[in-house]
């Protein structure tokens, strides 16, 4: 498990203008793309917020992506 602070922002949108995707921008400037649907509408709430968010990362060729288990607003 990994633990990661940063910004939530848009990471892709539909031909209709609404967002489908998210990432957590970090201080560092990584971005780190949600994989976990389950808590995309929570983290939709939480937009261009600062949190913390723990869960598993993994590495494709283009992308490090987060599987997130919790997250909460930054303190």
């Amino acid at each position: 498990m990994a633990s990661i602070k940063g910004i939530v922002i848009p990471a892709a949108w539909d031909q209709n203008g609404k967002i489908i995707s998210l990432a957590i921008a970090t201080d560092d400037e990584q971005e780190y793309l949600i994989e976990t649907r389950q808590i995309f509408t929570k983290l939709k709430s939480m937009l261009r917020e600062e949190i913390v968010v723990i869960g598993t990362i993994r590495q494709t060729e283009k992308n490090k992506i987060i599987e997130v288990k919790s997250c909460s607003r930054r303190q």
